[in-house]
């Protein structure tokens, strides 16, 4: 249980607003466009957004209903806890004073009972450089997907269409043969799995450069799957609008980094190294054509 008003340094600690708690996501700062409020019923956030992509992107999905919750991170401070006997036997642990790190808007909330919501509301000048910097159509879609960890990781064969279709229906929670036309609900979700969402994600189509696979209704990185969305990005395959390849790119490199870029032993050894001298060599020639 979290005590009410457990944040006893409000407002002298600095805190952060992110994206899924990812630090490279961030939009926006204590003290700089981040407000922070607490009282019995929890804390309470108003961010004033600036024009960058994903405060933009945030905004617009928050706005059409496809992010609405949000969670938080913390840390115990000493003393911050007490522990209660319960009648059954069972120990209650209570925190009353915490350290508060940051408030993300998340895709999948650790606490129920969360909600965020965006006002319909936007500076004139703050839009029209929103306009001049992405061009009016490119607002209308999702764009590059942000890289994410996941701790599953999959070495099997990887079937680029078969593989798209799954990541969608397992967005959905659904098992369906999905056309180019279909339409797909949960865009944000469905976007996990590839590198480039175009126009508005609407259909099955929008999404291009499959990487992911679904372990245990998992996402997993896939080897072979981020081997196939690289040489398909290098062929043009993908169709990515120029102004956003460097940004998937990046992203591609941060998968091949998973995969290729620790070569550090595990115990194995001259097998496991001569592994990772191969991988080492297949990341330097896939990079090379990047």
């Amino acid at each position: 249980m979290i005590a009410p008003k457990p944040f006893k340094s409000l407002g002298t600690d600095e805190v952060v607003m992110l994206m899924n708690h990812d630090d490279s996501l961030i939009l926006g700062r204590s003290g700089v466009n981040l407000e922070l409020t607490q009282d019995d019923k929890g804390l309470r956030f108003t961010c004033t957004l600036n024009d960058s992509s994903i405060a933009l992107d945030t905004w617009e999905n928050t706005k059409s209903g496809i992010l609405r919750e949000c969670s938080f991170a913390f840390t115990v401070n000493p003393n911050g806890e007490t522990w209660t006997t319960l009648q059954d036997g069972k120990m209650l642990r209570t925190l009353t004073d915490l350290r508060l790190w940051d408030a993300s808007i998340v895709t999948t909330p650790a606490y129920s009972g969360t909600s965020a919501a965006a006002r319909n509301v936007i500076a004139p000048d703050i839009q029209q450089r929103m306009a001049s910097a992405r061009g009016a159509a490119s607002t209308q879609h999702l764009g590059a997907v942000p890289f994410h960890s996941y701790d599953a990781r999959s070495e099997d064969p990887y079937t680029s269409a078969d593989e798209a279709n799954g990541l969608i229906n397992w967005a959905e929670g659904e098992d369906d043969d999905r056309s180019a036309d279909a339409p797909v609900k949960n865009k944000l979700k469905a976007a996990q799995g590839f590198l480039f969402v175009a126009n508005d994600g609407s259909k099955r189509s929008d999404y291009r450069g499959a990487h992911h696979t679904v372990v245990e209704g998992q996402l997993a990185h896939s080897q072979v799957g981020i081997l196939r969305a690289a040489k398909d990005f290098i062929n043009g395959a993908l169709d990515i609008p120029s102004e956003h390849r460097a940004d998937v790119k990046q992203h591609l490199d941060s998968e091949l980094n998973l995969w290729f870029g620790d070569s550090s032993s595990d115990g194995d050894g001259d097998d496991r190294q001569a592994t990772i001298d191969t991988e080492l060599r297949i990341r330097h020639q896939v990079m090379k054509l990047l």
